[in-house]
C-alpha cells in the first residue's frame, strides 16, 4: 500500500502574456477516480423502511475502510453513491476489490444486501472546495453505470497503467456507448473471487450478467 500525494499535471496562472492581475488558473491533478453506486437503491429503501440509514452507514463504512487502507480519499457522494480519489490506479483497483469483498462477507439482514456496482477511471480533476470536478469525474461516474451490481468496471487509461503492475486481473468488458461521449467506449473488469463477472453480448454494447467468479 502507497500512500502519496496526488500528482499535479498544469500549473496554469490564468493570464496571458502581456497581463497583469487577474485570478489564476485552478490546477489540474492527476488521479485515479472510483466510483460506486447501490443497484435498485429504491427497491431496497421500500424493503429496509427505518433501517435503511444503518445499512447505508455500514455500506459506506466498509467501502471506506478499503479506500482508507489503499491510501485513497474517500467521500460519501449523490445519496447512495460513494467517490475516492487516489495517486495509483493499482491501488483504487486494489481498494475496489477489497470492498467488493467485504460488501459480500458482511451478514446484511436477510433480504436487505445491498448490491453495489463500481467503476474506475483515471484524469485530471480541479477542487472545488474540496470537492473534485472535472471531466474525468463525470465519465467515471458513467462508466461506473454501465456496471451491474458486484462489479467493477475499469477504463483504458486504467487498464493500461495497470498493464504491468501485477494487480487483479482484468478482461474484456465490452463497448459501451456513454452519454455525451464521441464514440463507444472500450471497457474491462476485475476477475476475481468475490466480483461479478459478465460476457459482453455479442451485437450491442451493452452486457449480459452470466454469474459471479
Amino acid at each position: 500500500m502507497r500512500v502519496t500525494g496526488m500528482r499535479t499535471t498544469a500549473t496554469g496562472t490564468g493570464r496571458r502574456p502581456g497581463q497583469g492581475g487577474g485570478e489564476p488558473a485552478a490546477l489540474a491533478r492527476h488521479v485515479t477516480i472510483l466510483h460506486s453506486d447501490m443497484v435498485s437503491s429504491t427497491e431496497l429503501v421500500e424493503a429496509a423502511g427505518p433501517r435503511y440509514p444503518r445499512l447505508l452507514a455500514r455500506h459506506r463504512s466498509l467501502i471506506a475502510a478499503a479506500v482508507e487502507r489503499w491510501g485513497g480519499r474517500f467521500l460519501a457522494y449523490a445519496g447512495d453513491g460513494t467517490l475516492a480519489l487516489f495517486d495509483d490506479p493499482g491501488d483504487a483497483l486494489a481498494a475496489a476489490l477489497e470492498a467488493q469483498r467485504a460488501l459480500g462477507d458482511e451478514p446484511w439482514p436477510a433480504g436487505l444486501a445491498p448490491r453495489v456496482r463500481m467503476g474506475v477511471h483515471s484524469g485530471d480533476v480541479y477542487d472545488l472546495d474540496g470537492e473534485p470536478v472535472g471531466l474525468a469525474v463525470n465519465l467515471g461516474a458513467r462508466i461506473m453505470a454501465e456496471a451491474v451490481g458486484g462489479q467493477v468496471v475499469v477504463s483504458d487509461a486504467v487498464a493500461r497503467a495497470v498493464s504491468e503492475g501485477g494487480g487483479p486481473r482484468l478482461a474484456d468488458a465490452g463497448w459501451h456507448e456513454i452519454r455525451n461521449h464521441a464514440g463507444p467506449v472500450h471497457l474491462h473488469q476485475v476477475v476475481a473471487d468475490g466480483v461479478t463477472v459478465v460476457v459482453p453480448h455479442t451485437t450491442t454494447p451493452r452486457l449480459s450478467l452470466v454469474g459471479v467468479a
